[in-house]
């Protein structure tokens, strides 16, 4: 039979066919990779400068991988490699998660992220997602605090507000431990701890407040609202409100120094002494920190109402006590707020106790007792709830409930129960608290505290219910603060992300406070 023509190419061709057909892959011995990476990302603590990122890929990718990571964005619909990206060389880990830090965001900024993976040449992307970093600091500042304080042994509890609003807050640790009757029980934000001489700043207020109602200059003489019947002693028809608001009244206390005074200086008689033994002529006008200086106004401020002294020390005594907290409760904590039966008493259902750190073992906690015949300079009961309400409306700018903005000013930069200190991070006004007992044994037990009024508009107010063992001070310190206040101050120093002020050596920051005592 004759054979065609076309019988060869019609061969070849069919051949060719049937290898296009059978064998389709170029990549005979490789799966085909996929045309997005089956990911799951998860972004979280969205800060205002960073955020954390966590990539888990739910199924193997072919090939051999060179290179994956993850890819962001500002002002892209799909970021790539050739965007900011975080990379991994190499395989990938078994299991197929990685976590890494974004750093160097900008702060109330709309991102766009992916993950990738580069194999053989090809980049897949994952599923796109998208956030937003927070418009200030504020949750940074926070979250130092957070980092610092937990953990530690200790019970503590903080709040920040702006704008009288809270904006952050924390707490741990034990209000009181197994050992203590009722057992153990944690800290809260309702946890009332006493606060020791921030009180002073709650009666500063009450006076300014009272005398701007009244029409009473701050440099009016006190003698003229004492008792008739002290004896009053040489200069002091020298001394006015504000040198008592500023601690240069002359009065040095029964023991003729400048520090905490002791309880027999506080009470009513005492007071009534302090006046009788009068002022020497070189200490008026002199800085002086003495309890009693704010005592005094336990005294005044019931005279500024009105109250007729009977000349019974016991009457007396009774009567402006209760005059004085009323005021106090009626005036300031229930204008901002705040409403408490009992100010000046350490809450029997739920008492807070005092203890050193690191906790000795077994050690019974110090209950700080009952304030109310000391009132004045120190002795409040404050939550951290509490706080935040009365120092951070006392000075926010948009709240005048209880103080103008003139009064304000007076309490601040007046220096009238407060202090004031300079920092790289703009300017700071403050006043803390101290109390303890068994300081002499070097394992002291009791409160520290402190309200800060810090930049943009900023409040924060903190506590702990132990202090460390040596100084008796707040219970941790570092490179970089030693007390209370030092260690606000430096969890504000980490807002600054200016590289070119980043400090080439350690600070202390208890280098910036003119009167770094415990107060």
């Amino acid at each position: 039979m004759k054979r065609s023509k076309f019988y060869l190419p019609t061969i070849i061709c069919v051949s060719l066919l049937t290898i296009v057909f059978f064998f389709p892959a170029c990549r005979n011995d490789k799966d085909p990779l996929p045309l997005v990476l089956a990911d799951s990302t998860g972004i979280y603590d969205i800060l205002d400068n960073t955020a954390k990122v966590t990539v888990s890929l739910m199924e193997s990718v072919p090939g051999s991988v060179t290179r994956y990571g993850f890819v962001w964005g500002e002002n892209t619909a799909s970021p790539t490699i050739s965007d900011s990206k975080i990379e991994f060389n190499g395989a990938l880990p078994s299991p197929v998660r990685y976590t890494s830090l974004m750093q160097g965001l900008k702060k109330n900024t709309e991102y766009r992220l992916r993950a990738f993976v580069e194999t053989d040449g090809t980049v897949i992307y994952g599923a796109l997602r998208t956030f937003s970093t927070q418009p200030d600091y504020v949750k940074r500042l926070v979250q130092t605090l957070n980092d610092s304080l937990k953990g530690k042994g200790f019970g503590y509890s903080f709040i920040v507000t702006r704008k009288a609003e809270i904006v952050g807050e924390g707490f741990g640790g034990f209000q009181a431990r197994s050992i203590e009757q009722g057992g153990e029980r944690l800290v809260s934000l309702d946890s009332k701890m006493q606060v020791a001489s921030m009180t002073k700043t709650i009666t500063s207020v009450a006076f300014l407040k009272l005398a701007e109602e009244k029409g009473i200059p701050i440099n009016t003489p006190i003698i003229t609202y004492l008792p008739p019947s002290w004896t009053k002693g040489i200069n002091t028809d020298r001394i006015t409100f504000g040198d008592l608001l500023k601690h240069r009244s002359g009065i040095t206390g029964f023991n003729e120094a400048c520090q905490n005074g002791a309880f027999a200086e506080n009470i009513y008689r005492g007071l009534k002494s302090l006046i009788q033994r009068g002022v020497r002529t070189d200490n008026i006008g002199k800085f002086c920190y003495q309890n009693a200086n704010f005592g005094m106004y336990r005294v005044l401020i019931p005279a500024l109402l009105g109250y007729q002294f009977t000349g019974n020390d016991q009457v007396d005594d009774e009567a402006t006590r209760v005059m004085y907290e009323n005021y106090i409760k009626e005036n300031v904590f229930a204008k901002l707020g705040v409403t408490s039966s009992e100010i000046f008493v350490n809450p029997s259902q739920s008492p807070v106790y005092g203890y050193d750190h690191p906790y000795t073992e077994g050690g019974i906690g110090y209950d700080a007792g009952d304030f109310t015949n000391t009132a004045g300079g120190y002795g409040l009961y404050l939550s951290a709830r509490e706080a935040a309400k009365i120092y951070g409306g006392l000075f926010s700018t948009t709240d005048v409930s209880v103080l103008s903005a003139a009064m304000k000013d007076s309490v601040l930069t007046g220096g009238m129960a407060s202090y004031s200190t300079i920092t790289p991070q703009g300017k700071f006004f403050y006043h803390d608290g101290w109390w303890q007992f068994g300081l002499v044994t070097g394992k002291a037990k009791g409160f520290r505290s402190l309200w800060m009024k810090c930049p943009d508009d900023l409040t924060v107010v903190i506590f702990t219910n132990a202090l460390r063992n040596g100084d008796g001070l707040f219970p941790i310190r570092s490179d970089f603060y030693s007390d209370i206040t030092s260690y606000v101050l430096w969890a504000f120093s980490g807002i600054n992300t200016n590289e070119n002020s980043r400090r080439s050596q350690p600070v202390n920051f208890h280098n910036y406070l003119q009167h770094p005592e415990p107060h």
